[in-house]
């Protein structure tokens, strides 16, 4: 890859950045993503991956790494005053949920931002990209058919180069401070949060490692220690009632150790060392759009917010998987730039919501005096998982379950699916179904196992035999690599004759497919579904008309 020119450059290696570029990695995109800081983070920071983001984390064929350098959710325990060490309430900030055909990871995980990044730049390294560090965008230009980057290299010893270099398409990912969002004149409009914190990652002893511990001695005094994957490290949060003593408070660890032992009222807490630490203020903002031109943002360069609810670094990779497939295509000359703005209308409604939920949350928990809101605030909604996160609005699906105009804006009710009915339609997260052999392998598989990013995967639930023909023809003059047909057949069906060699056909053999996961569009008569690159389900239709009509709105005549 690192032989051809890059098209696009991908400004950042957050977790947005890195999985932006692990999308366009695996598409074949030839790209260069570039980081401003000679060292990558070093600390917690996003920790709380959802059950969404672990589902987009297994179909990027990373799962396996992060489920095993990650910890389950722990239980949060509040103590009571004077004293310390006595349990005054402790609470649970999502209930476990077991897992289910069409939801086999339900609960969230545990992993601090530095450890998943270092997982994804392993897996980027291997398809031959790697992060050039010390590198930043100063400027950049662009025009109809191209962005002018304007890059500065710094070397080990202080060194500067600059280059222009020219890309198809930039990406910003490179944070709420960085450069591209105000190169490009997009607003970002919000609020300041009055609350000031000390956070960090600390080597402690004398605390348990199996629960997330809490003091509050005050309304404005507060320790927080929660335990991370790595034995003995915890995630701080201190707060003091003057937050002009966090400069003393951080100068050494001695007056850290002070202060903890002082609103904990406890001695037997011991700080080992210090390994971050620094002032965070959250703010609340948000773009008025998700790009200008050729040249988009995603993640904390688009949106910022409290980090209660744990839905900011979530949702920053759910921006960039949402933009690296349509990317892709268009970098393939395959789809046209107009598919580009269905990033922006279909990203910006979910942050949206996402900011007025996770605000009501923080405005409890920090802002609040009241006890009641307090521990209101700790009981998170369900939604929060964001495995009903949608974009049922878009003008790039086709559902054929909707019969006009007033069915599709009521089946559009709101992006994070609270409300929304219970029906599956397009715009919907593709739920998975296990348990399915491969009649022509016998290997046994699941859905999961075969939604990718880098193609559309076209479900066909057993249609009519006189239909089939007419479905894979028309399937046939889709782009070569573009989509993967998935013929679903029920338990004991054997292999159809003269079936073509590209065709997957599968055995239902519990039922999981047509009578469980995707039962209400089976029992509608409605015999495809299309799934996205992103596991988004882009079309539901009866046939290789409606297979037409989705075609037509995706790719280049």
């Amino acid at each position: 890859m690192t032989s051809v020119e890059p098209q696009v450059l991908v400004v950042g290696s957050g977790p947005a950045g890195l999985v932006l570029a692990l999308t366009l990695a695996q598409n074949g995109i030839p790209l260069r993503i570039i980081e401003k800081r000679s060292e990558f983070h070093q600390s917690q920071r996003g920790a709380g991956v959802q059950a969404r983001s672990l589902e987009l984390y297994n179909f990027l064929g990373v799962y396996g790494d992060i489920h095993a350098g990650s910890m389950a959710t722990v239980h949060v325990r509040d103590y009571k005053f004077p004293g310390g060490t006595e349990m005054e309430s402790q609470k649970t900030l999502s209930q476990s949920s077991p897992a289910t055909p069409d939801v086999p990871i339900p609960n969230p995980r545990l992993i601090g931002q530095d450890h998943a990044e270092s997982i994804l730049r392993s897996h980027l390294a291997k398809l031959g990209v790697e992060v050039e560090r010390s590198t930043e965008l100063v400027s950049l230009q662009q025009d109809k058919d191209g962005v002018t980057a304007e890059i500065l290299k710094r070397s080990a010893d202080g060194e500067e180069t600059s280059e222009m270099t020219r890309f198809e398409f930039l990406v910003g990912a490179d944070g709420a401070k960085g450069v591209t969002r105000k190169q490009l004149g997009l607003t970002f409009a919000g609020e300041t949060t009055p609350i000031r914190l000390l956070v960090g990652d600390v080597f402690v002893k004398g605390i348990s490692h199996d629960a997330w511990h809490n003091w509050r001695p005050s309304e404005k005094e507060v320790v927080i220690l929660r335990p991370t994957e790595t034995e003995g490290l915890f995630y701080i949060v201190l707060s003091a009632s003057d937050p002009d003593e966090y400069s003393k408070i951080s100068a050494s660890k001695e007056n850290v150790q002070e202060f903890v032992h002082k609103i904990t009222d406890r001695n037997d807490i011991i700080i080992e060392s210090i390994k971050t630490l620094a002032e965070f203020n959250p703010s609340i903002r948000m773009v008025n759009k998700f790009s200008e031109g050729r040249a988009f943002v995603v993640g904390d360069a688009a949106h910022v917010h409290s980090p209660v609810g744990g839905q900011g670094m979530n949702s920053s990779i759910q921006d960039a998987f949402n933009l690296g497939w349509k990317l892709s295509l268009v970098c393939k000359k395959l789809s046209p730039l107009s598919i580009l703005d269905s990033y922006n209308d279909e990203r910006l409604p979910v942050i949206k919501s996402m900011l007025a939920k996770t605000t009501v949350i923080h405005k409890k928990m920090m802002e609040s005096s009241s006890k009641e809101d307090q521990k209101a605030a700790w009981e998170r909604p369900k939604a929060l998982n964001q495995l009903r996160v949608n974009c049922r609005w878009s003008s790039i699906l086709v559902d054929e379950q909707l019969e006009n105009e007033k069915d599709a804006k009521a089946a559009a009710l709101d992006a994070y699916g609270s409300e929304t009915d219970d029906n599956l339609r397009a715009g919907d997260r593709a739920p998975d179904a296990p348990e399915l052999v491969d009649l022509k392998t016998s290997e046994k598989t699941s859905l999961f196992s075969i939604f990718k990013p880098a193609y559309h995967t076209v479900l066909l639930f057993n249609p009519p035999t006189s239909d089939l023909p007419a479905i894979l023809e028309s399937l046939a003059t889709w782009p070569s690599g573009t989509a993967k047909a998935v013929l679903i057949l029920p338990k004991g069906a054997s292999l159809p004759k003269d079936i073509k060699e590209d065709v997957v056909v599968l055995e239902d053999t519990a039922g999981h497919a047509a009578q469980y996961s995707y039962k209400k569009i089976v029992d509608g008569g409605f015999s495809v579904a299309i799934i996205r690159p992103d596991g988004v389900i882009g079309g539901v239709v009866k046939g290789a008309e409606g297979l037409k009509a989705y075609q037509n709105k995706l790719f280049a005549a």
